[in-house]
């Protein structure tokens, strides 16, 4: 399973969902469930909380949750991902963030994305879960 961005901003920005999106990273903490989580998505959820006026302490700490999680582990997208992103753009009509996030959930090998993103949907290649 891949994390999408949202998950963790319902959190951190105290969305609707906030509850369901934290136990399931409390989970995801503990190590009693597995996910990646590309360093795309943490840019995006970084970028995401300073825009909404996080403080520096929210930001560090939604880093430290990343490092200390014992059941999420990081992806890096190379160049080839990004290539192959834009493709599935054209293919499924996404934006370029929700095409990073599938490729990379194909690139680790997943064949879910935990998301509340709807757009994934309409995806063969994966099923899109929520908490």
């Amino acid at each position: 399973m891949l994390i999408d961005a949202n998950i963790f901003l319902e959190f951190f920005l105290q969305q609707k969902r906030a509850d369901d999106s934290l136990a399931i990273l409390e989970k995801l903490g503990k190590g009693e469930m597995k996910a990646y989580v590309s360093h795309f998505t943490i840019d995006s959820v970084l970028l995401i909380m300073h825009q909404n006026r996080c403080s520096h302490k929210e930001l560090n700490t939604f880093l430290q949750n990343i490092i200390n999680s014992k059941g999420i582990s990081l992806y890096h997208a190379n160049l080839n991902d990004r290539f192959l992103a834009i493709t599935l753009m054209e293919k499924y009509n996404l934006d370029y963030e929700d095409a990073l996030t599938l490729r990379c959930a194909l690139s680790v090998g997943s064949k879910e994305i935990l998301s509340f993103d709807k757009d994934f949907d309409t995806i063969n290649e994966i099923k899109r879960i929520e908490p």
